[in-house]
């Protein structure tokens, strides 16, 4: 009886606990290079990055940190990434909520659910355009971050692959 109660009262909060004691406190910085992809520093994409960290800032009020680059390879693709960090009690809500607040300025498809292998993280891509040109749209959710890319030249596997790699490089936890 005492290793039920133990179990009860200890064990199911340390289990729901666990993914929110790992994932917050996050910080995030962008590096200048990840993969084969290059930060563009040039005025242009600092100032789309300043309106994006600007639209970031309003979506989401109460995050600790805002960020916002531009990548770009030399074969053409790009990979426009913002987001913030700060506790998420609802991470698979609020990747919902990001997908859809993107779906209009996007024009997105149906969202797809994608499986990061990261308890308390929950991500969705969705096929969209921009300016013309098709683009993959993922957001990744945890409890201490959001990060969002849109994807030029890449499918959504693709895609969900690479914005995982972003976000190791980008958000850090505490």
């Amino acid at each position: 009886m005492l290793l039920l109660t133990l179990a009860c009262c200890c064990g199911c909060p340390a289990y729901y606990a666990a993914p929110v004691a790992t994932q917050y406190p996050a910080n995030a910085a962008l590096p200048a290079e990840v993969d084969d992809l290059r930060l563009r520093d040039d005025s242009r994409s600092q100032a789309t990055a300043r309106q994006l960290e600007t639209e970031v800032r309003k979506a989401h009020w109460l995050a600790d940190e805002t960020f916002a680059g531009i990548y770009t390879t030399s074969t053409g693709k790009r990979v426009t990434v913002f987001g913030g960090t700060g506790f998420r009690l609802t991470p698979e809500a609020d990747a919902d909520a990001e997908i859809t607040r993107l779906a209009e300025q996007y024009a997105l498809g149906e969202a797809q659910v994608v499986d990061t292998g990261v308890r308390g993280r929950h991500e969705r891509c969705a096929v969209g355009r921009a300016d013309g040109t098709d683009v993959v749209v993922c957001t990744s959710v945890d409890h201490g971050s959001i990060a969002t890319a849109v994807f030029t030249r890449l499918s959504v596997p693709d895609s969900a692959a690479l914005l995982g790699t972003l976000r190791e490089q980008i958000v850090t936890t505490a």
